[in-house]
């Protein structure tokens, strides 16, 4: 007669339905990522597509809407309290750099990032100023985009490196003004 082996016994019970075909593994909770809210605020198409490719390709990232002007990104902020909101810089010469502001006050735990074509670092620092938390240049979306999301979402500021020492630069100069104004 052939000894029979004995079973090996666990202190683990598996799960309702789940049976020892994952490997052993039927214990381990597997918890849903938090996906980030996304509102796309610019009112060039090309660059509104590239962000939307960055996205798509992000897990866990999600766009919630997008809007062409500032009082679309606005409105859309108010009633859709996103977790990011990217903003185009041209979009707040309807409202002044004061449109962050607005966006803030809309929806407090929306942080902003903004998408820069051609913009000088003064009107940078004014936006920063007002609110925003991160900075990416419209070229360098494909690059840097994810990145800055990632960060920004989980309560960082971001930039790209290309930037920061202007706007240190700029921020310095801003401050020795606000100095001299006193």
């Amino acid at each position: 007669m052939k000894a029979r082996r004995a079973k090996p016994r666990t202190t683990k019970k598996p799960t309702k339905g789940r049976g020892r075909e994952r490997g052993g593994m039927e214990w381990v909770k597997k918890r849903p990522l938090p996906v980030v809210s996304i509102l796309i605020a610019d009112s060039e198409r090309a660059s509104r597509n590239a962000a939307t490719r960055v996205i798509q390709s992000v897990r866990g990232m999600r766009i919630v809407g997008e809007a062409h002007t500032g009082h679309e990104a606005v409105l859309a902020t108010a009633r859709l309290k996103p977790r990011v909101v990217l903003l185009d810089l041209q979009l707040s010469s309807e409202f002044g750099a004061s449109l962050i502001s607005v966006l803030r006050r809309r929806s407090a735990r929306s942080r902003v990032i903004l998408l820069v074509g051609r913009a000088s670092e003064d009107r940078i620092v004014e936006a920063l100023s007002h609110g925003a938390v991160g900075c990416v240049t419209k070229k360098e979306i494909p690059l840097f985009l994810s990145k800055a999301l990632e960060a920004v979402a989980s309560g960082e500021a971001w930039m790209s490196r290309k930037l920061v020492p202007k706007i240190v630069d700029r921020l310095a100069e801003f401050t020795a003004r606000a100095k001299k104004r006193k």
